[in-house]
């Protein structure tokens, strides 16, 4: 019914950018579940701490990872790009 998508070669993601996307989603779960640790200490403001204590650091594991994605993006020369490079 449903056919994966087909990725070029170009487009996928290298070995050391798979590295980083596992070490981020596991950073996000241990984020996740300090904050509900964190948060449960004090039940009655529960979601005051968790929201507190999640998102920023969520966010910061965010942006530190996609800063990390794009810099171990590989280059593309103008050989591997589609459109030929124009010189005036």
């Amino acid at each position: 019914m449903f056919e994966p998508r087909k990725i070029d070669q170009q487009q996928r993601l290298t070995r050391k950018q798979r590295v980083v996307v596992v070490i981020m989603n596991l950073m996000l779960l241990a984020e996740l579940t300090w904050a509900m640790y964190h948060g449960q200490q004090d039940p009655e403001n529960l979601t005051a701490i968790f929201l507190r204590s999640f998102i920023p650091m969520a966010a910061a594991t965010l942006v530190v990872a996609r800063i990390l994605l794009r810099k171990l993006q590989p280059r593309l020369t103008a050989t591997d790009d589609e459109t030929p490079c124009e010189t005036p």
